[in-house]
């Protein structure tokens, strides 16, 4: 219950990612600050019961309406009063309202956001707060879409890693394709999106919520690249490089320069699985049917060397090889050999899983079925 100070709710806006959601406290210590807040827990039980009631009943009315705000002041992770809520707005303050009031609509919803916003501070990876803010935006006909994309900016970096606010921001940005009051064209709003990623990325190699947000951009991109007339001459010479790639469909010339990126990464931190699961991607078939065959082959071979000589650095500095680069390189010899059917390929794969049986042995099983 929230109104224990550090019984449930995480109170940091910045509480960073990979801490727990909750703060835990012994049983003692739960026990004794659950005694000196009794006399809250009653009035908190009691309007939980009174608020319950209400929804059975379907009460929608301004006492309702206030008892859910205090109960949701008290104890944000409350769904169903937060659909509740959801109902007395639809029911209750917009009622004697038509259906083209949309100034009046906005005001009553910008109020709403503002409420939901000062949850968020307290509890930015709340799944009821979020869904809450995105119901009210998909009313609201005149929603400011800079200030939801500024909003995001402010909890990345408070959390670069957040799931909840990257999954938010997908869809504001769907959103803002979709209103024609937005003048710029969903192809340049999504190149933006790609150099938020890689803006992101820089900061922090190991967001994976970056990383796979720029792989959904990336074909989107290929799919409808924003014209180069459009853009403006002081974009940075490497973004302008991107750019030129995905408006010409280059997806070769792409992978070589993304390769580039991945292999700084995979050098800085050669345990970090979001890297290794983008990298996988860059290999998928997306790629593959794209590309000639030949060059395929060499980009994955160029490919191969350069992982190996990361293990081999691993090797040498932690007298053990990498999992990593070894599940890489076998997963890397199983596309060369789809392509070629070589069979040297196959028997690299192999030997390479019996490498990693015995370098992992707790994942033996899972090793054995790549075999098959």
């Amino acid at each position: 219950m929230s109104f224990v100070p550090g019984y449930s709710q995480n109170n940091s806006f910045a509480g960073m990612h990979g801490s727990e959601k909750y703060n835990k406290l012994s049983a003692e210590e739960a026990s004794r600050k659950m005694h000196l807040e009794e006399s809250k827990i009653k009035k908190y039980k009691k309007l939980c019961d009174i608020v319950l009631e209400g929804n059975r009943r379907r009460i929608y009315n301004e006492k309702y309406y206030n008892l859910v705000t205090e109960l949701l002041d008290w104890n944000f992770e409350l769904y169903t009063v937060w659909n509740y809520r959801k109902v007395l707005i639809l029911k209750f303050l917009f009622k004697g309202l038509k259906e083209n009031d949309l100034k009046e609509k906005h005001q009553i919803f910008t109020e709403e956001l503002h409420f939901v916003l000062d949850k968020l501070r307290k509890s930015p990876k709340s799944y009821w707060i979020w869904n809450h803010r995105i119901w009210c935006l998909k009313l609201d006909k005149l929603s400011d879409w800079n200030i939801e994309i500024g909003l995001t900016n402010k909890f990345l970096q408070a959390d670069q890693r957040n799931f909840h606010v990257w999954a938010y921001r997908r869809f504001i940005i769907d959103s803002m394709k979709k209103d024609d009051r937005v003048e710029q064209s969903s192809e340049a709003i999504d190149f933006d999106e790609f150099k938020f990623t890689t803006k992101m990325i820089n900061k922090d190699i190991s967001n994976y919520s970056a990383w796979h947000n720029r792989s959904k951009l990336v074909i989107k991109l290929f799919t409808n690249s924003p014209s180069l007339e459009h853009i403006s001459t002081d974009e940075d010479p490497k973004m302008l490089e991107y750019l030129r790639f995905f408006n010409g469909s280059n997806q070769f010339l792409f992978l070589k320069k993304e390769l580039d990126l991945i292999k700084t990464a995979i050098y800085t931190d050669p345990d970090d699985s979001s890297v290794w699961f983008y990298m996988k991607w860059l290999f998928s078939d997306y790629f593959l049917t794209n590309i000639d065959m030949q060059d395929m082959i060499n980009l994955i071979k160029d490919t191969v060397n350069a992982v190996k000589e990361l293990n081999e650095f691993e090797l040498d500095d932690n007298e053990a090889e990498n999992k990593w680069c070894l599940i890489f390189v076998a997963y890397l010899y199983k596309r060369l050999h789809s392509i070629s059917k070589n069979e040297v390929d196959l028997e690299e794969f192999e030997s390479i899983l019996q490498r990693l049986e015995k370098l992992d042995p707790m994942r033996r099983s899972r090793y054995k079925e790549f075999h098959m």
